[in-house]
């Protein structure tokens, strides 16, 4: 009886017992070879070591008897790269079933460098972004040797889309992109997670020129890549018979930029690529822009990075989520187009703080073999003759080129999210800038000289609940005399003063097409910073780091 009772009690101390979980899958390699040995590891969030196991013959293992709750799955084995899986959940008498795939050190290293700070990367009408690597799982298959449907991920398989934009704008005062524009936009996405996109803008002639429309056309490819990264292409060639340099009209540009990404693990990102570009005013001039990013993450809440770009267009794999680049080109005085190449270092540290906030810290060296001065006023004959000037006549706004410079600095930037999808921010730098020793002077005789300043901004970026309205507010100060911006390779080309974009959902029932958006935008609305100087003729020309600019349309989405 003693016996029977007491194996009633320890019954019912196991059935009292919570339930465990098990995890099991199979390690391969990116060719899809089973790995034999490899250690797969279950880490808790702060990277301790809960259970482990080795893969047998076929490269299966499993973890039974486990506690449930968050975990981090990771594998390793002789000449690969470690692969982890983060954000495991386990419940409560449930098998999951995490299949890994390993790269080699080799396969890793054939691919190039790539990354950026972006304090706050606003979204507009006019960008487009493919889904990140995190959001999208690799395809379900089915075992040949279990027949047993495996996974990499606990989310749904991604399912292809299509979608198309049919946009309408127009505006004044922004160099190269003034007047009513019609744009196409078309882009698909598949089930593995690869994605394509196309975009064609057309502008009507503009007066006061009887010139042929100025067009722009690009078009984009994302690959994601086995063992976690991603590689990107973009090309586009833009043409704009309404500029002119040296008396001569028409601006020609093509470009080709590839980037590629490689995750080491949870604790290293690479980022690199190059952007090529060919330009044609009078002449013709090639060039190559490469960049690099290195981030490394010690823990959860710190990233450290160190950054290297050339040109400021492409310095990161993101930045081909903008696929309406502003014309940058700059000339001499005979028409021959200039290098605005450059080189920048940068070591910066982030860190979160709870779950909302985050400070980052960066210093910075640069240096520009020509600076690019903007300017606002009707350019004429002789200004060209005397001054490396590009115009845009049917916007009234100019491009000037002048001696490049050397100098370092550092920025300080918080942000906080508002809201799940509103976050405000505030930068304070402190760096160099070209400042101008007279003001009121002949254009030709301008001299300028690099300094320290400060420059300070506060911005509001993201989208407003319950109302389908996406918003970016930003007021960046810099000192009245200086012309080019302070941590130029930080700031966006028209982050000047008093700057905001809308875009709002319209609900107007049957009246109007489902999925049409109005949208509006405006650069250094209240016109500040603006410098006088004289033109040949007498007439006064202004400089200023953005001139004003203000565009607005409608968008079709289908």
């Amino acid at each position: 009886m003693m016996v029977l009772a007491m194996l009633g009690f320890g019954a019912s101390q196991s059935d009292a017992s919570p339930a465990k979980a098990a995890v099991s899958g199979v390690v391969r390699d990116v060719q899809g070879t089973p790995q034999m040995g490899a250690l797969v590891e279950l880490l808790t969030a702060d990277a301790t070591t809960m259970f482990s196991t080795m893969t047998d013959d076929h490269g299966r293992y499993i973890l039974p008897s486990v506690i449930p709750g968050k975990y981090q799955l990771r594998a390793t084995a002789a000449f690969f790269v470690p692969v982890t899986r983060p954000n495991l959940s386990l419940h409560a008498g449930a098998q999951a079933i995490i299949n890994l795939t390993m790269n080699t050190f080799f396969e890793a290293n054939g691919w190039l460098p790539a990354q950026k700070r972006t304090p706050g990367d606003p979204a507009d009408d006019w960008k487009w972004t493919l889904r990140s690597t995190a959001s999208r799982p690799l395809l379900r298959y089915v075992d040949p040797e279990t027949g047993l449907e495996m996974s990499t991920s606990s989310a749904e398989v991604h399912k292809a889309s299509r979608q198309a934009r049919v946009a309408m704008f127009n505006g004044d005062g922004a160099f190269g992109d003034g007047g009513m524009h019609q744009v196409l936009t078309m882009d698909r996405i598949a089930e593995e997670g690869d994605g394509a996109i196309l975009r064609v803008d057309m502008r009507d002639p503009q007066v006061p020129l009887t010139v042929a429309p100025s067009v722009e056309a690009m078009t984009g490819y994302e690959r994601q890549m086995p063992f976690g990264g991603r590689t990107r292409m973009v090309g586009s060639f833009g043409s704009h018979p309404e500029m002119i340099a040296n008396g001569v009209p028409g601006f020609e540009v093509l470009r080709l930029a590839t980037t590629h990404e490689i995750a080491l693990g949870d604790m290293v990102m690479i980022d690199v690529g190059t952007l090529l570009e060919a330009e044609k005013l009078e002449h013709t001039r090639l060039m190559s822009d490469p960049f690099l990013s290195l981030t490394m993450k010690p823990n959860p809440d710190m990233a450290l990075e160190y950054r290297y770009a050339s040109g400021r267009q492409v310095q990161s794999s993101d930045d081909l989520n903008q696929l309406k680049p502003q014309p940058t080109v700059l000339t001499d005085l005979n028409g021959r187009p200039l290098s605005d190449h450059g080189s920048h270092h940068e070591i910066s540290v982030s860190h979160k703080i709870g779950e909302d906030r985050v400070l980052s810290v960066a210093i910075y060296r640069d240096s520009f073999t020509n600076a690019a001065l903007m300017g606002s006023g009707a350019i004429d004959g002789d200004t060209m003759q005397a001054a490396p000037v590009i115009s845009d006549p049917t916007t009234a706004t100019f491009r000037l080129a002048t001696a490049g410079y050397t100098g370092r600095g550092m920025s300080v930037a918080f942000s906080e999210k508002l809201t799940p999808v509103l976050t405000a921010t505030a930068e304070y730098d402190l760096g160099s800038t070209l400042r101008a020793d007279q003001v009121g002077v002949a254009l030709s005789s301008l001299k300028t000289t690099a300094h320290t300043a400060p420059a300070a901004k506060v911005s509001l970026h993201g989208k407003v609940l319950r109302t389908g309205t996406s918003v970016k507010a930003e007021y960046r100060w810099q000192p009245l005399r200086t012309l080019t911006q302070v941590n130029a390779y930080n700031t966006t080309q028209d982050e000047a003063y008093l700057s905001f974009g809308i875009r709002q959902r319209v609900w107007c029932g049957r009246f109007l097409p489902k999925g049409m958006d109005a949208v509006v935008e405006a650069t250094n609305l209240l016109e500040q910073g603006y410098q006088p100087f004289l033109a040949p003729d007498g007439h006064t020309l202004f400089l200023a780091q953005v001139p004003r600019a203000i565009q607005g349309g409608l968008a079709f989405n289908f």
